[in-house]
């Protein structure tokens, strides 16, 4: 991949743009062992050599970001109204052409992966992948044995919204209470990401949502370190896992 040189290096996590174009300058950077002061160098990723001072330069083709979502924010990378997810994002990854893959509803929190690989994108959003989401949620009316045994049935075998739509087999399971109220915690297995599907989902089964969070996406699951508005990038495991899952 031809690209500049500043490009290459704020890609690798060395500063913004203007923060390696002054490195450039002062220090030893060198393309194939012949240094180079000006930032818009071209290079080739594929064919030349970067060292900066005499270490070699490790290379990022992709960048990818788990976000904990605040409620609030929309998953859009503009909008003339609300903030958007991409407001949370600093330098040197506010300057790259980063996008969320797939949404979550503005009142939703929990797990985005933000990135620019278009093809991991496509992965996980295509109705044929059958990724699997995976929400905590709690309910405003708490069920009975009897309900809670009704609604895994129903989200199993496909529930019926509301607006006549047959919803895939889901499952639904009971949980520990996650943030500290007194209410039960549920999780819900979903392998398509319709608007305000979980919402839809327990409405036609005769109850309503009073919190959700996305805890997971495939094989990609929450740091619970992460405060809702905090990122972090993938570990090279994590991002291994996801492009095999």
């Amino acid at each position: 991949m031809k690209t500049r040189l500043d490009r290459i290096l704020a890609l690798s996590g060395l500063g913004s743009r203007s923060d390696v174009k002054k490195m450039i300058r002062k220090k030893n950077c060198c393309v194939d062992g012949v240094r180079i002061v000006s930032p818009s160098f071209i290079l080739d990723t594929d064919l030349n050599k970067i060292t900066i001072d005499g270490e070699p330069l490790v290379l990022r083709t992709n960048v990818y970001l788990m976000f904990n979502k605040p409620q609030g924010c929309v998953t859009s990378t503009s909008d003339p109204v609300h903030k958007t997810v991409m407001d949370y994002i600093k330098a040197p990854f506010d300057r790259m052409a980063l996008f969320p893959i797939g949404r979550l509803d503005i009142d939703t929190e929990g797990l985005l992966i933000i990135t620019d690989d278009g093809e991991i994108t496509h992965k996980i959003t295509s109705p044929k992948s059958g990724t699997v989401k995976t929400y905590y949620l709690e309910l405003s009316r708490e069920p009975s044995d009897e309900e809670f045994t009704n609604y895994c049935e129903e989200f199993e075998k496909g529930i019926m919204l509301k607006n006549g739509y047959k919803c895939l087999p889901a499952k639904f399971e009971k949980c520990e209470n996650k943030t500290g109220s007194f209410r039960s915690g549920f999780l819900m297995h979903i392998t398509e990401g319709k608007f305000h599907q979980v919402k839809k989902m327990c409405l036609s089964a005769g109850n309503e949502l009073c919190y959700l969070r996305r805890i997971a996406v495939g094989s990609i699951v929450l740091d619970e370190t992460l405060k809702t508005g905090e990122y972090r990038e993938l570990s090279a495991e994590e991002i291994d896992s996801l492009r095999d899952y």
